[in-house]
This record gives structure tokens, sequence and C-alpha cells, in this order.
């Protein structure tokens, strides 16, 4: 699927904040001067990535509610919709329903029923899947949701935010969520960019609404806002993450994803090739934009960088990180993401004080060829090829995954660094343990595990005999 096969019009539309009568006008406006009219069912992914107390946690990791119920507004009124789902999977070791639930999805969603919009909401995870021929460098096949895969039509509705292994997060990356965790895992290491380019074979959206009104700065998962009011709308991903890219002062070759999709066909290949429409008709209009979200500050980079994040709050924890094999690069797509995602969460969480009495401990991840001192306390080994010559060392701890999540840091570690931690948090764990129970009911009422179970039977047990 080449540039020629695809509409490279972006319509991007000035919109000052998250009301939902203005905002569903201007989604409708953009279908129709698109020419996007779906019929039958029309499957719905937002993006939300992770979502708890938004006191704590805030309210910029998610497609927010309003955007999501004025999408689905714009979708009832075209003649021949006949029903709408919006279903996501959420971050590994994270049920979704939690975070809908907390991102105010539900009640969203009864907010629309009493307006006569026939939704519903798929918890990705919980449900039923069916095999999809990939042919990728990854992925030969996946299994996805049966109510995306026999969906009539798609609208991606992506948060337009800054990303800490992929510079950012759009249209074409938001297919990571199409995945559960058992195959989400898989490669999400220094092959995450190959997958993503294997996903969109699979993963095309027919329409993309991308929230760009209060656009997430730092890491992915724990954005700071920055408002800059616009809506993006276009057919085609691959432009609407290039529009994306420009208003965050990256080119394509800055999205390590998006070269990898341009090296394999995908285009348009650069800004030049999208046609721009709407309040924003020129790439000068476009720069012009993008400069609303300057300074490229500390707060622009937040848990991008251990190193300087650790420095920034006087932490006298240290990582140690070598390539994942001999010969081989560093991988800043796996366990490092991971670590980020990790203390990104402890300092939102505990705030940045606790970070300069924390204890000393050390990280090591991939193979790091000089001896490392432990100075007589703890360090842990994240992945499965993490190797060092450790001294001093009051315990050794590896946790032997590839890739290692921020959710198991936290159940293996994140008691051990003598700060405040998350998974002692009652409130917290007590919501969690509610969403997993929950989540397992479903799945078991959905045939989701009776399923599972018997592709181990077919496909795995098998080969193991």
């Amino acid at each position: 699927m080449g540039a020629s096969s695809q509409d490279n019009r972006v319509l991007v539309r000035k919109c000052p904040d998250y009301d939902r009568e203005r905002l569903a006008a201007i989604l409708r406006e953009g279908m129709e001067t698109l020419g996007f009219s779906p019929q039958g069912d029309v499957f719905v992914k937002p993006n939300v990535v992770f979502a708890h107390d938004p006191e704590t946690f805030g309210r910029t990791a998610f497609t927010p509610p309003s955007f999501v119920g004025a999408a689905a507004m714009a979708l009832a009124g075209i003649p021949g919709v006949r029903r709408l789902t919006v279903g996501e999977n959420c971050a590994v070791g994270v049920p979704t329903r939690l975070c809908f639930r907390f991102a105010g999805y539900f009640e969203e969603r009864s907010r629309l029923r009493e307006k006569g919009v026939p939704v519903s909401l798929c918890c990705m995870d919980e449900e039923l899947r069916e095999r999809v021929f990939v042919g990728g460098r990854v992925h030969d096949t996946v299994r996805l949701n049966r109510k995306m895969t026999r969906a009539d039509a798609r609208v991606y509705l992506p948060k337009l935010k800054c990303h800490c292994v992929s510079r950012m997060t759009g249209a074409v990356k938001l297919n990571i969520g199409i995945l559960s965790d058992d195959e989400r895992s898989i490669r999400h290491d220094f092959l995450l960019n190959e997958k993503i380019a294997d996903l969109l074979t699979v993963g095309t959206p027919d329409f993309i609404m991308m929230d760009a009104i209060d656009v997430g700065l730092g890491n992915e998962a724990f954005p700071t806002p920055r408002h800059l009011g616009l809506v993006l709308m276009g057919k085609n991903p691959m432009a609407v993450d290039l529009v994306g890219a420009s208003l965050l002062g990256l080119a394509a070759g800055d999205v390590p994803y998006l070269a990898v999709c341009i090296e394999r066909g995908y285009g348009p290949a650069e800004l030049g090739g999208v046609e721009l429409l709407g309040d924003v008709a020129s790439i000068g209009e476009l720069d012009r934009h993008a400069e609303k979200l300057k300074p490229y500050d500390e707060e622009f980079f937040r848990w991008q960088d251990i190193h300087a994040e650790l420095s920034r709050l006087q932490s006298p924890m240290r990582l140690f990180q070598g390539p994942y094999k001999e010969g081989g690069g560093l991988c800043e797509t796996g366990c490092v993401m991971g670590l980020k995602m990790f203390l990104g969460a402890l300092e939102r969480f505990a705030g940045p004080g606790p970070f300069a009495g924390a204890l000393p401990v050390t990280f090591v991840i991939g193979k790091v060829e000089e001896p490392v001192d432990a100075r007589g306390h703890e360090v842990f080994l994240l992945g499965s090829c993490a190797r060092a010559t450790i001294r001093n060392a009051k315990k050794i701890i590896h946790v032997d995954k590839c890739f290692t999540t921020a959710s198991d840091m936290n159940l293996a570690l994140g008691h051990r660094l003598g700060m405040p931690a998350i998974t002692r948090d009652a409130s917290y764990i007590g919501s969690l343990t509610g969403g997993m129970l929950a989540a397992s009911a479903h799945k078991l009422v959905n045939g989701r595990y009776f399923q599972d179970f018997g592709y181990f039977l077919k496909n795995g047990l098998l080969k193991r005999v």
C-alpha cells in the first residue's frame, strides 16, 4: 500500500476547547469535506494507554471522553450507521475497564445513550479474537478483537502526544493497542518500530480524528498538557501523523516508526506530500501553530532520558545500560521504556521530593561490560539480556522478562527503593484488584478464557508434544 493509493489530504480545524457540540460539528464537517460516509457497524478506537486518579496522574494520557462523545455524535448522525463500538486495550498489566472508568468513558457512554446514540464499550482484553494474516517482519499472524475485524469501518481517535522512545504517538502507533497483552509484548524491544509497521497492514483506519487541542508533552503515560487548540482529520494515518509530528517539531525521519513505514513504501514520505486544508492550509501556517508548543524545555522531554531526570531530582539511583547482544546496539524500546514509565509513575504518585531520599540502588539493562560497584546496595537486572559483573551488592534481583514492563517493575521492586510505592497504596491496589476481578469475570462470560485455552492446545501444546 504505497502513497499513490492514499488520500493525502489532512483537514486542520481550530477548536479552543472540548465543548461536545462544537467538536461534533467540526468532526461532522470534516467527514463531509473529506468524503467519509461509513455504513453499518463502526469501530472507534481512542488512545487510552493509562488512566487512574486524575488528580494524581493527570488527564492527558488518553483521548478525552468529550472528544470520544463528540466523535460518536458525529458518526451517529450519518444515515446508515447502525452501531458504534468504542474499543481499546490499555497498557500491559492494566485492565482496560479500569482505565475506561477513570477516563470517564462509562459516564460518557451513559450520556450518549440518553441522547439516543447507539454506542457500546469494548474492553478488547476481555472479548473474543480471530486470527488475521499479517505477513510482516515481526508478526506472521495476530489475533485481533472480533468486533474490530468484522466492523464495516474503523475510526481512530489518537491523542497527539510526545513519546518516551518513539518521539511521538499518533494514528500509526495507535495500532499497538489493537493487540492483547500476550502479542503486544512480542518484540516490544529493538524491533518495536518494525512491529508497528507490521500492524499498519491490518490496522489501517478508514478515518482519523486526532485530538491536538491539549497536546501531551513528556512521557506518553503521564504527559503534561500544553494547549494548541487544533483538530486534525484525514483518511491516511501516515499523512495525519506527519502533520502531528510537524506540530511537535519533528520530521518523518525523527520518528522511528514513521521512518520504517516509509522504508516499506507507505506514504507520503514527507510533509510536502500532504495537502493541508481548513484553518491551517500551508506549512508556514503549521509552523506558526507549532510555536505554541515551545519552548522545548525540560517539561517537553520529561522522562524521556532517565539520566537527565535522576539528575534533575538529585536522586542517588543509577542506571547502567549496555547493548542487548555482542556487537549490537542499545535497545531503547524495551526495558528502558518500562523503566521510564515506572519512574515517571512514581514521581506522579509520590512527588519529586522522595527521589532525593531514595536508596542508592542500581538498575542494569543490557550487557554492561565495565564492572558495576553496587556500593553495598541492591542491584536490579531488568530484562532477559541484562548481564554485568556486579561487585559489593547487598542483593541482586533479576527480572527475567523481555520486555520488562512498568507493571513488572512496580510488583518486583517498587517497594524496594526507599520511596512511597504504588503497590502499597490501598486505594490503588483496591481499584486494580477490583478491575482485574471484573475483567476476569467478563473474560469468563465472554468465552475468552476458553478461546485462549483452545488456541494453546491447538498451537502451543501440540508443537511442544
